[in-house]
């Protein structure tokens, strides 16, 4: 589990770093937990596994992808919920969704890297994030097979 406000390490999360059946917990203490979903319909598997896992019979790739947000007002009216869409990066960032973001430049929109089991998750989430929530910016997210992805987000 990592510290509170920090992501997640790959290598103290092991397998379960990219496995689609990953899904991250936060306590109402901050604390992080990583429960594996494939434990609620198969008794095989363990809810909460001990970390790292080395090895699993149940392990599948999550699906990487890019999320462009496109600013649909004025800068200003972006920048004025601009500390709240932080804050929700910084959550999924934690629960081990978000992995880079950063605001384009030209500040047309902003670039969001994820690793969520599936499209139907990441658009959930992306419902909560306060830009679209505003109004202020519309996402197109870009799926793409992780297949040559290197360094951390290779696990």
């Amino acid at each position: 589990m990592p510290p509170h406000n920090a992501a997640p390490d790959p290598e103290a999360l092991g397998l379960c770093f990219t496995c689609r059946w990953k899904r991250a917990l936060t306590s109402r203490r901050g604390s992080t937990f990583f429960r594996c979903a494939r434990a609620e319909t198969d008794p095989r598997f363990v809810r909460y596994p001990p970390l790292p896992v080395r090895s699993c019979s149940g392990y599948e790739e999550a699906m990487l992808y890019v999320v462009l947000n496109h600013y649909t007002q004025p800068l200003a009216a972006v920048d004025a919920v601009r500390a709240k869409h932080l804050e929700y990066l910084e959550r999924y960032a934690r629960e081990g969704v978000f992995y880079a973001w950063a605001r384009r430049d030209p500040p047309i929109g902003g670039v969001i890297v994820a690793l969520v089991p599936d499209r139907a998750t990441l658009e959930a989430i992306l419902a909560q994030d306060p830009y679209i929530r505003a109004g202020v910016a519309r996402a197109e997210i870009v799926e793409f097979n992780a297949a040559n992805v290197r360094g951390a987000l290779r696990a």
